[in-house]
């Protein structure tokens, strides 16, 4: 009898274990672009902070959001394709760098069009999966 006992407490626990996700897995995938060289869509939950301030916590979700970057396009005029023409007399813009290896931050596109920067040590689920640091 009891051998059954924990053969049922074992198969109740194992329906309330989540399914999870290492955070270098949740970061290759939302840098993999799919078969067209567009970036995956995801929903993503992280919390927020401020350190200068001491305020944050709120969790943010959000759905089909997609890693912010060149995307390649087959149509000639899309507007990856337009902002990727150089014409020899545009100058050169200098921008700064965004450093996200060493913030450890993504920024990520909003359904909405609206450009989120996410640092990702703070990333609770990625596609319903807890995410493991």
């Amino acid at each position: 009898m009891p051998v059954l006992f924990y053969q049922l407490l074992l198969l109740q626990f194992s329906g309330m274990v989540e399914e999870s996700i290492y955070i270098n897995e949740v970061l290759e995938i939302m840098r993999t672009p799919n078969k067209e060289g567009r970036a995956v869509k995801f929903d993503i939950s992280y919390r927020t902070l401020n350190r200068n301030s001491k305020t944050g916590g709120k969790l943010k979700y959000f759905e089909n959001a997609k890693l912010v970057m060149q995307e390649k396009s087959m149509d000639p005029h899309s507007i990856y394709a337009l902002q990727n023409f150089k014409p020899s007399e545009k100058k050169k813009v200098i921008k700064k760098k965004p450093n996200h290896y060493d913030q450890k931050t993504r920024n990520i596109r909003l359904e909405n069009g609206e450009i989120k920067k996410v640092h990702y040590m703070y990333i609770e689920t990625f596609n319903g999966k807890k995410v493991l640091y």
